[in-house]
């Protein structure tokens, strides 16, 4: 019995003792869970917070090299699982969209020819390399191309016209941005839904953006006059979606369109700067737009997030607005897989992007402990840096 005592004792010296593991703040809200974020990073025993980037690599556009094989810039890309690079660009001498590089930077081929037939593209906007190593392509809003990693087409899906974006997901299902005229009060809505392989709709994940018809508005916000196309990310089995409506809030879903749960943080507001107002405001500056001109507005703050991604093991990183140390470096915000805000790091990858005609966030791709990122130069160029990654 004396035995017993004290090795109870002993226990329960040592458990109170012990490192005590940070509490993680959750709520339930219509049955699903909700992990509550705050300013500070939650302390986790034996998680990794620190997360370090090693240059490994560049794919420069100023090069000679990619000025040979007719490569000028990079809006977009995918990475295979052996980490090979596929980027969209404009069209080589053999009229190809698509350009193929090795993992340590070096041109393979070019696929996906211009035109309007079976295996051809159009208008390519968007790409995205699933677990299976198919390289899923929205070509002109009309249709998904599928191609295999030596470029040879796989199938074709038609899509409906009123997807602004879409993909094909591991489950079968597509994931779409779906554009919605409000003809009563002129407004976009751009919901992000899940459809079935014949496009039924299955369920709208959150309702998305809305955008205002410019003449019949009588007053416009400048930090939403263009559509966001970087609306989910998509890794390991889930999908994350961004909802702005709600603030810095972000849902989990699966492939099949189950709830997971809810990730929401606390930020630190941030003032929208006299140089981005200039910058918007200057798309409007020709006579005939003056009338639009006078009902733009800008809020005092921006909102809570810029843009986001996920790594391979569904970890969520978050790109704020607040400013790092140089010109073109933003913070981002890190959750675990569990969503849990564990730390924070620092990205450059701000630029003048195409769609926008305004400096936004520019592509990140993070798999094979790799983090394949577009930055600009300083004379305009853009590039892309390999980096290895570690956790410590």
């Amino acid at each position: 019995m004396k035995k017993l005592i004290y090795l109870v004792l002993i226990l329960s010296i040592f458990l109170y003792c012990a490192p005590k593991q940070e509490k993680i703040e959750r709520i339930i809200e219509d049955g699903i869970e909700v992990v509550v974020n705050h300013l500070e990073p939650y302390q986790i025993k034996g998680e990794p917070t620190t997360f370090i980037l090693e240059e490994e690599f560049v794919i420069d556009m100023e090069s000679e090299k990619m000025a040979e094989i007719g490569m000028t810039h990079i809006p977009i890309f995918g990475v295979d699982s052996l980490g090979n690079i596929y980027c969209l660009s404009s069209k080589d001498e053999k009229g190809n969209l698509f350009y193929k590089f090795d993992n340590q930077g070096n041109f393979i081929h070019s696929f996906g020819r211009e035109g309007q037939g079976p295996g051809e593209l159009q208008i390519p906007m968007f790409i995205r390399v699933n677990k299976q190593d198919e390289i899923v392509i929205l070509d002109n809003r009309k249709k998904l191309s599928i191609f295999n990693t030596k470029g040879n087409l796989i199938k074709e899906i038609s899509i409906d016209s009123n997807h602004q974006i879409a993909t094909l997901l591991e489950s079968g299902n597509i994931l779409a941005m779906r554009s919605l005229i409000k003809a009563d009060d002129g407004i976009i809505e751009l919901p992000i839904v899940l459809c079935n392989s014949d496009l039924e709709e299955i369920k709208v994940l959150v309702p998305g953006q809305k955008i205002i018809n410019f003449s019949r508005a009588n007053k416009i916000n400048g930090l939403n006059i263009s559509p966001n196309f970087f609306v989910w990310s998509i890794s390991n089995g889930h999908i994350c979606v961004g909802n702005l409506e709600k603030g810095y809030e972000f849902s989990m879903y699966d492939t099949v369109g189950k709830l997971l749960r809810k990730i929401r943080k606390e930020y630190n507001p941030v003032k929208v700067s006299e140089e981005l107002k200039k910058q918007v405001l200057k798309r409007f500056e020709r006579p005939a737009l003056e009338s639009i001109r006078k009902k733009i507005y800008f809020p005092d703050y921006f909102p809570p997030f810029q843009y986001y991604f996920m790594d391979e093991r569904a970890r969520l990183f978050v790109m704020t607005y607040e400013k790092g140390n140089n010109p073109r470096e933003f913070l981002y915000d890190i959750f675990n897989p569990e969503g849990i805000f564990i730390g924070r790091t620092k990205l450059s990858n701000y630029g003048d992007f195409l769609l926008t005609l305004r400096k936004s966030p520019l592509y990140v791709v993070a798999k094979n402990n790799r983090l394949y990122c577009v930055r600009e130069k300083e004379s305009g160029y853009m590039e892309l840096v390999v980096y290895k990654t570690r956790w410590e």
